[in-house]
Order: C-alpha cells, then structure tokens, then sequence
C-alpha cells in the first residue's frame, strides 16, 4: 500500500501552465513525515492552518509581517522545509501543461488527450477537451499507481478545502474504468482531508508552488533547457525516475497521440471512424 497527496495550481480560467503535483510513500514514513513537519511548524511558531505555500513565497497573508517573518527567518525556514521533506521516504511526481499548446489540438485529441476512452469503435467516454489540468492529473496518477507493488494498491488524498476536490472526484473515477490504464487494479480509494490539518498535503502544496512558478518561468522564455533550482530542487531530490515529471508542451503531447494510436492499434481499434 502506498498513499499520495496531490495538489494543483493554475486551473483557474487564464492561467498559461497548469499543474499537478505531489508526493507519495508508505504509511509508515508518512507518519513520521506528519511528525517531524509539526515540529517544524512549532520551531518557527507557524500555526498549522496558516500554512499556505503560495503567501509563504511571496511573503504574502500570515508571512506579511516583517517583524514577525523575517527575511532571515524566512530563508531558515524554507531551508527547513526542505531538509523535512527530503528526510524520509517520500517520493515527489509533478506534471504541467501549457494551456495555450493543449488548445492547439483539435477536440478529438484534447478528448484523447484527457482521457476519452474507446471501445468497439465508439466513444464510451468523452474526455474533457476543455479541461487541460486533466492532462496532468492523468500523467501524475498513472505515474505513482505504477509503484504500487503487484496486488497492492495507491490511495489518493486531495485537500477537502479546494475546488479541485469535484474535478478530482470524477477524473479520479474516468481513470479507474479506462480499459487501456495498464494499472487500473493497482488504483485505491481518494480521500479528501483538510489541508490545513494535514501535512503531507502541506508538503504537497510547497511542491506544486515552487513547480508552477518554475513552469510559469520557463514558458515565458521559451527555453526547455532551464533546469530546476534551489528549493525546488531540494523537493524533487528523492524522484525515482525522470519520467515522474513531465512539461507537456506540443511536441510532448503530440507524442502522447501518437501512443494512444499505437495502443489502440494493437488492440485492433480502428481509430480513424472517429476523426483521431
């Protein structure tokens, strides 16, 4: 059994990357990660409810007060953080989308793309081609049910206090009955905590922060070839495989395409009927 923790940034309407992120591990080194992040909170007297990610990197909401929250003690506890997660074994996958690449597509490969399903030549599901964050959330669950042993499975944990709650529910679900999920039995159940009682969801929130302004950077340059840094690369330093984080630009998700295709055509699917 292993449990994971997801959280987003950037599904509101206009944002120009959205994504995906989280951790994952077994239930035994989540509570002491739940340990170990308390007494982080109460070394710089951070109430637990305070945390959120977002003001915490712009010294925004609870982190405003510069007598109070520092420079100097912001620095220490982003430092912190860090060494906290990093400590125990807890996996980090993330994933994120350009909006403006994925509504390139036409409306059959966004359905596709965001997990439309066949079966005997017609549509059985429809996908949500105009929802790119799907595209993310498919990657990042796929990714950590592949890691559950054999005959054991991944659970699912999104923050009860986000609207992301309702769309995770139903994707959640999409992904469980697509035939061609290699790891469909490997799928557990989705619980819904409180974010501001939970701190592997904590952990969670600081990753997909640090990975949507890294994103968000990264699209505005147009270069690929920046890497991650500092904090956030402290929080990736236990990723297991590459392919846990992927940037789905339009050559990427044009290759996705290409092996849904190659899927479907080796189970003798003609996709051609429906226009893919």
């Amino acid at each position: 059994m292993i449990d994971a923790y997801l959280d987003e940034s950037g599904i509101q309407a206009g944002a120009p990357v959205c994504v995906i992120a989280g951790y994952y591990g077994g239930q035994g080194q989540w509570r002491k990660f739940e340990a170990d992040w308390k007494k982080l909170l109460q070394r710089f007297d951070l109430p637990m409810e305070k945390f959120h990610a977002k003001d915490l990197l712009k010294r925004a909401g609870f982190f405003h007060d510069r007598e109070r929250w520092t420079a100097d003690k912001h620095e220490r506890f982003l430092v912190a953080a860090g060494e906290t997660i990093t400590r125990w074994k807890v996996y980090p996958v993330s994933s994120s989308v350009i909006v403006r690449d994925f509504n390139s597509f036409s409306e059959i490969h966004r359905r596709f793309l965001t997990g439309a399903t066949l079966k005997d030549g017609r549509l059985v599901s429809t996908g949500s081609p105009n929802k790119p964050y799907f595209v993310p959330f498919i990657h990042c669950v796929r990714r950590i049910a592949s890691y559950a042993p054999v005959g054991g499975k991944a659970h699912f944990f999104f923050g009860l206090d986000r609207t992301f709650k309702e769309y995770a529910v139903a994707l959640y679900a999409e992904i469980k009955s697509n035939p061609i999920n290699p790891y469909i039995e490997r799928l557990g159940d989705t619980g819904f905590p409180l974010a501001s009682e939970t701190a592997q969801l904590q952990a969670s929130d600081l990753l997909v922060h640090l990975t949507y302004r890294f994103a968000q950077e990264r699209t505005a340059a147009n270069d690929w070839s920046v890497l991650p840094q500092g904090l956030l690369l402290t929080c990736l330093s236990r990723t297991v495989e590459n392919e846990d984080h992927t940037y789905y630009d339009e050559p990427t998700m044009t290759g996705s395409i290409q092996e849904i295709r190659n899927i479907y055509s080796r189970a003798g699917s003609d996709l051609s009927a429906i226009g893919f």
